[in-house]
């Protein structure tokens, strides 16, 4: 099977305080997996556990201070790679210009690899890949609900046909019933596009929604890995440190 990403000994860390007092902070510590094609991977982390920097490394946001990230058999560093992966964030409202329309916001990541031959036809194919209805097209984004906003990034994500896409807490500010549309839609887009996804979240549910393979990181560190091979009340039972249990037991069984 393909591998398409290689982490191997990944540290990463940043200078804190003012220019009298600087601090060292670790955010991650001697990171290693990996990832193959037809395999998605969640990471799993509460608050502050360092997985929204391991999302910038593997977007080639940053570069680690020490260890190596190999995605499809070379370092990312370059164009071609930051083609073939793409993020899809908490907040899209953030990442979309307020004064653009859908379609610009739609057409914003492809126009900086491609030419369009059609525009408007192209606009028009991912608004109904994300069942976001034509008539907003010439809408401004700023004036879009949440739920609305969140489709145009992910057809502006998936508009390069990556091979890898990340979601980080993509869903999180979602009510219940709009994560349940939007997992089913990005789960037909997968089938559709041949995507392979990182689901970065700390909500366990939404994890096993997609996820084969997941890794909880906490304090930097990865403190346990599972697959979908060993299933949830073994991989449970296994986790002697407890972090696992603990957002098992948060997510899944505290709610209902």
């Amino acid at each position: 099977m393909q591998e398409l990403i290689k982490v191997q000994n990944v540290s990463q860390c940043y200078q804190k305080g003012n220019f009298f007092s600087k601090k060292k902070h670790t955010a991650l510590e001697n990171i290693s997996f990996s990832l193959k094609k037809d395999r998605n991977l969640g990471i799993l982390g509460k608050n502050g556990a360092g997985k929204s920097t391991l999302a910038r490394l593997l977007l080639g946001l940053e570069k680690p201070k020490t260890g190596r990230i190999e995605i499809f058999g070379t370092e990312h560093y370059n164009p071609l790679i930051k083609k073939n992966i793409q993020a899809i964030f908490q907040d899209p409202q953030s990442s979309l210009n307020p004064r653009f329309s859908a379609k610009e916001c739609l057409l914003e990541g492809i126009r900086n690899f491609e030419t369009l031959k059609d525009s408007n036809q192209a606009s028009k194919n991912l608004a109904q890949m994300v069942r976001l209805r034509l008539e907003y097209l010439d809408k401004r984004s700023a004036f879009f609900s949440g739920g609305e906003q969140q489709r145009i990034a992910i057809a502006r994500s998936i508009a390069l046909k990556p091979k890898v896409l990340i979601l980080d807490e993509a869903l999180s500010n979602l009510d219940t019933h709009l994560q349940m549309q939007i997992i089913t839609e990005l789960r037909e887009l997968q089938k559709k596009l041949g995507m392979t996804f990182i689901v970065i979240s700390h909500d366990i549910r939404i994890i096993l929604q997609f996820c084969q393979e997941i890794i909880v990181l906490h304090q930097g560190k990865i403190v346990f890995k599972t697959d979908i091979e060993e299933g949830l009340q073994n991989a449970i039972l296994r986790d002697k440190n407890g972090f696992f249990k603990e957002i098992c037991n948060a997510n899944l069984f505290h709610q209902f």
